[in-house]
C-alpha cells in the first residue's frame, strides 16, 4: 500500500499549503466500488473548499485503511488496496483507490465449549445439542465479523432461554490467518446456575385483574423455567385478546436463581375490536372474514367472539363466549355455530352448540367438551338425510418443540376420543383420532418433517352419523396433489366422508438461506368406509419454503397419482 507524493516544479514548498480540489476514482469489483464511493470519508471531502496537500495525503491514508477494513468485514482479509494521487493541470488532482479483494477467508475450525450445570442435566445436554446443531458458522463458510457476532449472540440466546437466564460468554476468539485464507473460531459459554420459578410480577394492567395473567402461567413456583413454556405463555396472553403487547423476562440475577421472579409487562388493547379480511386459499378459493371481539363484556373480563367466515366451499357463523382464565390456566367456552359446506357433491347444513372445559397454552388446547349437532345432508344423485347427535369428547394436545413459531425439532400432536350419548343420536358411534408431526433437524441447512394421522368411527354404518365426525382427506394440509377433501367414499354423484382415515407424509427441506428453502415430499393415505376398501392415494412433488414472521409459508406443486393431475398448494403455519 503506497501513496505517491504530489509533484511540484520547485523543490521549495510554499510557506502556506495551497488549497486544491480533487476527485476520487475507485477501481474495485461491484458492489464494493459503490460501497467505497459512498462510504469513504475521503469521498465526502471532495466537496470541501479548503483541502490542502498534507490533509489530502492523510485522508488518502485513512481511506486505504478504511477500504481494507470494509473488505475484511466481508471476508477478504488479504485484500490488496493501493492508492495514488495524480496531479492534473491547474490546482486539481485525481485520487485513485485500487482494490483487489483476492480470496475470501473461510472458517477452518469451530471449537464450541460449555461449562456450568448445563453439563450435568439432561435438559442442559439437549440445549447444548441444539446450540451445536444450529450454529451458524460451519467449517467452509465465509468468515465475516458480522456473522461471527451474530452466531455468538444466537448461541448465547439459545442457551440462556429461561432455564439458564444468567448464561454468558466466558471466552471468545476468532484467530484469522490471512496468508492461509483461514479462520479458527473458539467460543466458551458458561450456563450459570439453573433458574427456578419464583413470583410473577405483572406491570401495565389498568382494566383487567392480575389474575388474567398469573392464572395462565404454566411454570409452577419451584420448578425450573422452561423456555418453550414461556414462549407459549406469551403467545396465549396475546391470543386472549386482552393485550396488544406482552414482554416477559426471567430476572437474570444469579443471586435469585433459587426463586427468580418472572417479570411480565403488558400493554392492554382496546376492549372491542372489529377485523375484516380477504383471503385466497388453494383449498377453498376466495373468501372473506368478519371478526368482532369484545374482551371485557359486562366489565367482567369475559370475552365475546362472533365471527363470520365465507369462502367458495364453506360458510360459517360462529359465536363464542369465553370465561377469564382461572387458577391452573383453565377456562370454559360456550359456542354455537351454523355452517354450510358444499364439497365434492355433498351439501351439508349443520347447527352446533358446545360447552368445553379447556386447559393448556397451545392454539388448539386440551379440552373436555359436550356438544349437540343437528345436520341436514344432501348427497348429489342420492338421498337427503337428517342426522343428529349429542357427543362428549376428550382431546389432549402435546408439544415438545424447540421454538413456537418456527420449530425445527420436536413433536406436535393431538389425541382425541369421544362417544355419542346413547339414545341421543341417529346412529350411535365412538370416535378415535390421533395426529402427530415429528420435526427432525439435520444440521443447520436440512429439515425432515414426518406427519401421521389415523382415525376411526366405530359404528354399524356411516349412515346416520353427523358428517363432521367422519373423515375426508386431500388438500394443502393432508395429501397434496388432490382437491380439497376429494378423497373419501364414492356415493352416487358425490364423494362423502368415511369411517376410517389413514395418512402419512415425509418431507425433506434444504435451506438455501436462513429463511428460504426448497422441499421434496411424498404424501399418502385414504379415507374409506370399510377396512377392505383401503386404496392408497399417493401425492408427491416439490415446493418452496419461507420462514416468515407469522410461521412457515409453503408453496407446493404436487402430482396426484390417483387423480393424475398436477395441483398448486400453498399455506402458512402448522395446522392441528
Amino acid at each position: 500500500m503506497s501513496a505517491a507524493a504530489y509533484s511540484q516544479e520547485s523543490d521549495v514548498p510554499p510557506a502556506d499549503p495551497q488549497p486544491l480540489s480533487f476527485r476520487v476514482v475507485v477501481e474495485a469489483p461491484d458492489p464494493y466500488r459503490k460501497l467505497l464511493e459512498e462510504g469513504l470519508d475521503l469521498a465526502r471531502w471532495q466537496r470541501a473548499s479548503r483541502v490542502t496537500m498534507p490533509l489530502l495525503e492523510r485522508l488518502v491514508a485513512e481511506a486505504r485503511k478504511a477500504a481494507a477494513e470494509a473488505l475484511a468485514a466481508d471476508g477478504y482479509f488479504s485484500a490488496n488496496v493501493l492508492s495514488r494521487i495524480e496531479p492534473v493541470p491547474g490546482k486539481d488532482a485525481i485520487v485513485r483507490i485500487s482494490v483487489e479483494p483476492g480470496e475470501r477467508t473461510l472458517v477452518r475450525e469451530v471449537d464450541l465449549g460449555f461449562s456450568g450445570p448445563v453439563l450435568e442435566e439432561k435438559e442442559g445436554r439437549e440445549r447444548i445439542d441444539v446450540v451445536k446443531q444450529t450454529w451458524r458458522l460451519a467449517p467452509g463458510d465465509i468468515f465475516r465479523q458480522s456473522d461471527w457476532n451474530a452466531a455468538k449472540d444466537e448461541a448465547l440466546a439459545r442457551l440462556a432461554r429461561g432455564r439458564y437466564a444468567a448464561a454468558k460468554i466466558a471466552e471468545s476468539e476468532a484467530r484469522v490467518h490471512p496468508e492461509e485464507r483461514a479462520a479458527d473460531l473458539k467460543l466458551r459459554l458458561d450456563s450459570g446456575p439453573v433458574f427456578y420459578a419464583g413470583s410473577t410480577v405483572v406491570t401495565g394492567l389498568k382494566r383487567y385483574p392480575e389474575s388474567v395473567v398469573v392464572n395462565l402461567n404454566p411454570v409452577r413456583r419451584g420448578e425450573p423455567y422452561d423456555a418453550t413454556q414461556l414462549d407459549l405463555f406469551q403467545r396465549r396472553l396475546l391470543e386472549t385478546g386482552y393485550f396488544n403487547a406482552v414482554l416477559m423476562n426471567v430476572d437474570p440475577d444469579p443471586g435469585q436463581a433459587a426463586a427468580a421472579p418472572l417479570r411480565v409487562t403488558v400493554i392492554e388493547g382496546p376492549s372491542q375490536r372489529l377485523d375484516t379480511g380477504v383471503a385466497y386459499r388453494s383449498d377453498t378459493g376466495p373468501g372473506v372474514t368478519l371478526d368482532y371481539a369484545n374482551s371485557d363484556i359486562f366489565d367482567s373480563a369475559w370475552r365475546l367472539r362472533p365471527r363470520i367466515d365465507i369462502n367458495q366451499k364453506e360458510q360459517q357463523v360462529n359465536l363464542s363466549l369465553l370465561t377469564p382464565p382461572r387458577p391452573g390456566g383453565v377456562w370454559n367456552t360456550y359456542t354455537t355455530r351454523a355452517q354450510r359446506r358444499d364439497v365434492q357433491g355433498e351439501l351439508t347444513n349443520e347447527l352446533m352448540a358446545e360447552y368445553a372445559h379447556n386447559w393448556g397454552l397451545e392454539s388448539t388446547p386440551s379440552q373436555v367438551a359436550l356438544s349437540g349437532h343437528i345436520e341436514r345432508q344432501k348427497i348429489s344423485g342420492a338421498t337427503t338425510e337428517n342426522n343428529h347427535a349429542v357427543f362428549v369428547g376428550y382431546r389432549r394436545t402435546f408439544r415438545t418443540t424447540d421454538d413456537l413459531v418456527l420449530p425445527r425439532r420436536g413433536l406436535i400432536g393431538t389425541a382425541e376420543i369421544g362417544t355419542s350419548i346413547p339414545g341421543l343420536a341417529t346412529q350411535e358411534f365412538v370416535r378415535i383420532r390421533g395426529k402427530v408431526s415429528w420435526l427432525i433437524p439435520i444440521g443447520l441447512k436440512n429439515d425432515v418433517l414426518v406427519r401421521g394421522e389415523a382415525g376411526a368411527v366405530l359404528a354399524d354404518t356411516r349412515e346416520g352419523v353427523v358428517s363432521s365426525f367422519l373423515f375426508r382427506t386431500g388438500g394443502d394440509q393432508s395429501i397434496r396433489g388432490y382437491a380439497y377433501e376429494s378423497i373419501g367414499v364414492p356415493l352416487a354423484q358425490a364423494t362423502v366422508a368415511g369411517r376410517y382415515l389413514v395418512l402419512a407424509s415425509v418431507e425433506y427441506t434444504r435451506w438455501v438461506t436462513d429463511s428460504l428453502g426448497g422441499a421434496v415430499f411424498v404424501d399418502g393415505g385414504d379415507a374409506f368406509d370399510d377396512t377392505d376398501a383401503f386404496d392408497l392415494a399417493l401425492g408427491y412433488g416439490v415446493g418452496v419454503r419461507w420462514r416468515s414472521p407469522i410461521g412457515p409459508f409453503r408453496a407446493d406443486v404436487a402430482y396426484g397419482e390417483r387423480s393424475r393431475k398436477v395441483r398448486l398448494h400453498f399455506s402458512v403455519g402448522y395446522t392441528f
